[in-house]
């Protein structure tokens, strides 16, 4: 089943240039909007963003009642975006439960607001019905007992019934409408006369995705063509979403925004949304393994000759499947893109009743919005049949559900405390190639560790909830991930598999080892040893005719901003030289903090900057903060997303063994290096061979020998322009950065 060409359900907005061209400018006072002017409420005030509008409320709230108690009871479903806010504003947090049918208990609301007292209860209508609409005589009694009531009407804008009763109303303006930016908050009680925060900058950069998005999809070429487009739009709206999270001020509505806002036709997407949700409720319902989360009665009750009467136009049409990420990534292969609301955040999934954990395990939103008209959502609920038919008849005792689509690799890896920042990275960047390839690409894990890495990257992830030093007890769930994944081929990357991990795996697919240490003989399609000693071992021999290998530096699978080549040369700068500063993500034995506090009482060393990369695992993180507070010359850098930049302004680098030593070649930079780990044992013999780099020792046994040669290596590099170019000359021939290529293109060949 294929979907029809141009034909793509779901995902973030698009907006076509032309409607995005700048028109008159208007006030913001001059916008009404008759979803907003229903709630009823003196004061409406426009912001960039849902967040932000409850930041706005709560500053309101502040004003005119600086005596109400900072303590918010919430629903314990509900988008962890929504708490920053309030801990910005150094709120109390406290949660009530819902039940599946996403309602709140009464008996359990009352207890909670008695132990609680809260001044402030945040309530939720869910997708587009009035599920709090039970209870609303109780929250005018709340509010007569001098509870502040705020009803968040992000999944519900159209609800005729919703935010009455409610002291504040808060609102999501971009989930609804195809604007870079947009929120509101509405209340009687007036809004703080300060003229809010400038929000056009980031307006722009989002105006641009949803620009982007719209010639992906009026592009005529193929999907496999263009999917680069689509990647790089994608990659830039989760950087400013994650740039909105860290955002604690309030924006007003973008001028952009604005003039958007004021040519909707509101009435006319209300109806698309009613007309939608109505079509695919007729035709979704009754099914086994999927199934609408609300029911006839709560949409609306039926009419004539039992056609479903919807009366609201909901965010998303909600349903419960019982194999959700099965059902996911059936959809995403018939390209319908259909988010979970919401993935449990760390804020409250230690809370969570087991109803709420059976929502946030089972719960899809399909999209629906005024976008789709009755031929997507014929496509939709077709897919969503077959699917049901597929399911039904057997599938899920093996038939794999992604035929059809793009090959699936699955990359087995792990990053914590323990396990080197290095393994995670380096699989990335080859699952990057991999993507760019046409794979779709999954990483399982072993624990939450690498959670975010992952998510910046934009990588698909799966916890297996397993112990990453005993990888043999989590085969089990690993062949079910796999199977469910769709996955044809798996790398996996670490020393705490065997020969009997690979025989648990080698009938689902084709297995990639990455090989450092020869420390055992593998049941492997392929396998990698990129290190320059692979040579002391005798690879040939053992894998001769069973396993193709990849060896040598060429393999090395360094990130495209390394293929340059282009060495951050000392001559040529000015100024105070710069040194880059690098230990890896967990820094173990605590280097940084070491060279640093050594380099700082060397005279010479003083007239140095220290650019220090911090690990995501670094345990020294306030120690690293102390220095750099004393000496000007320390500068810290976390989550560097531009490596070979930062490398490129530095004359000179001091890092561990490990991959780093191949990104430093292959962008020139003279170095002094260390060990902390016995596999790093073996640069010493490549890298310090006619001092391509200069080696200090082993940090773990040597310490302050170790540190002491770090900074007279140092000296000696800054002070001889004679060794740093022959030092240059020797790295840019140790690779050329396109290894991850190389790999990736084997494991297209398997």
């Amino acid at each position: 089943m294929q979907s029809k060409k141009g034909m793509e359900i779901g995902s973030i907005y698009e907006i076509n240039p032309a409607w995005a061209e700048a028109g008159e400018t208007e006030n913001e006072q001059r916008l009404s909007l008759a979803g907003t002017a229903k709630y009823g409420k003196k004061f409406c005030r426009y912001t960039a963003s849902g967040r932000e509008a409850i930041a706005l409320a709560l500053r309101s709230l502040e004003q005119h009642r600086p005596a109400l108690p900072k303590r918010c009871l919430l629903p314990a479903y509900m988008c962890d975006t929504v708490f920053f806010p309030f801990e910005h504003a150094g709120w109390e947090l406290h949660f009530y439960h819902i039940s599946r049918e996403l309602r709140a208990g009464e008996e359990e609301l009352r207890r909670k607001i008695e132990q609680v007292r809260p001044g402030l209860l945040f309530v939720h209508p869910y997708y587009g019905v009035d599920t709090w609409k039970p209870m609303r005589p109780l929250l005018l009694k709340w509010r007569e007992q001098g509870i502040c009531i705020m009803e968040d009407v992000t999944q519900s804008y159209y609800l005729e019934e919703a935010g009455k009763e409610a002291d504040y109303v808060v609102c999501s303006l971009r989930k609804w409408y195809p604007v870079p930016d947009g929120g509101f908050a509405a209340s009687d009680e007036s809004f703080p006369d300060v003229e809010l925060e400038n929000p056009e900058s980031y307006a722009e950069a989002r105006l641009e995705i949803l620009i982007k998005k719209w010639e992906y999809l009026n592009d005529e070429r193929s999907v496999g063509e263009k999917q680069d487009k689509k990647s790089e739009f994608l990659k830039r709206n989760r950087e400013l979403e994650e740039e909105l999270d860290r955002y604690d001020g309030v924006r007003g509505l973008s001028g952009k925004s604005l003039r958007i806002l004021q040519r909707t036709d509101e009435e006319r997407a209300a109806g698309s949304r009613k007309d939608n949700y109505r079509y695919l409720y007729e035709r979704l319902c009754g099914k086994t393994q999927f199934w609408p989360v609300l029911k006839p009665e709560e949409a609306g009750g039926n009419g004539a000759e039992g056609r479903t009467e919807c009366g609201t136009a909901p965010l998303y049409f909600a349903v419960y499947a019982r194999e959700r990420e099965e059902l996911q990534r059936f959809l995403q292969v018939h390209d319908i893109y259909a988010p979970v609301l919401w993935p449990a955040g760390a804020e409250n999934e230690n809370i969570l009743s087991e109803e709420e954990k059976y929502i946030y395990r089972h719960m899809l939103a399909l999209p629906m919005d005024q976008r789709y008209g009755p031929e997507e959502m014929q496509y939709m609920a077709e897919t969503m049949e077959e699917y049901e038919r597929q399911r039904t008849e057997g599938a899920a005792d093996g038939r794999n559900f992604t035929d059809g689509a793009e090959p699936v690799v699955g990359i087995r890896a792990d990053a914590n405390e323990t396990v080197a920042m290095g393994h995670m990275m380096r699989c990335i960047t080859i699952a990057e190639q991999l993507k760019r390839k046409g794979f779709r690409v999954v990483f399982f894990t072993a624990d939450e560790y690498a959670r975010g890495l992952l998510e910046q990257a934009g990588m698909d992830w799966v916890c297996l909830h397993s112990e990453w030093n005993r990888m043999e007890t989590e085969i089990p769930q690993l062949r079910e991930a796999v199977k469910r994944e769709g996955c044809r081929k798996l790398l996996v990357d670490s020393y705490q598999a065997d020969a009997e991990y690979f025989d648990g795996l080698r009938d689902l697919c084709k297995l990639v080892y990455m090989d450092d240490c020869f420390e055992g003989v593998y049941p492997v399609d392929l396998l990698v040893n990129y290190n320059a000693y692979h040579v002391r071992f005798p690879y040939e021999e053992t894998y001769r005719g069973k396993t193709r290998l990849l060896l040598g530096t060429s393999y090395v699978p360094l990130r495209e901003e390394f293929q340059r080549q282009e060495g951050g040369a000392a001559d040529g700068k000015s100024g105070r030289p710069h040194i880059l500063l690098s230990s890896g993500g967990g820094d173990m034995y605590h280097a940084l903090a070491g060279v640093l506090a050594e380099a700082v009482k060397d005279a010479e060393l003083q007239q140095v900057v220290f650019d220090t990369v911090v690990g995501n695992f670094s345990g020294d993180a306030e120690e690293l903060e102390r220095l750099a507070g004393r000496h000007p010359g320390i500068r810290l850098h976390r989550n560097v997303k531009h490596m070979a930049e930062l490398m490129e302004s530095c004359s000179a680098a001091v890092s561990a063994a490990g991959t780093m030593l191949f990104e430093l070649s292959a962008m020139g930079i003279p170095s002094v290096f260390f060990v902390s780990a016995d596999n790093q044992q073996y640069d010493r013999e490549f890298f310090a061979v006619e001092e391509r780099m200069l080696f200090a020792g082993d940090i773990r046994t040597q310490r302050q020998e170790c540190l002491e040669r770090i900074c007279s290596g140092l000296k000696r590099i800054l002070k001889d322009a004679d060794l740093q170019q022959r030092m240059r000359e020797a790295l840019h021939k140790v690779t050329d950065g396109r290894g991850a290529e190389r790999i990736a293109e084997a494991v297209l060949e398997l």
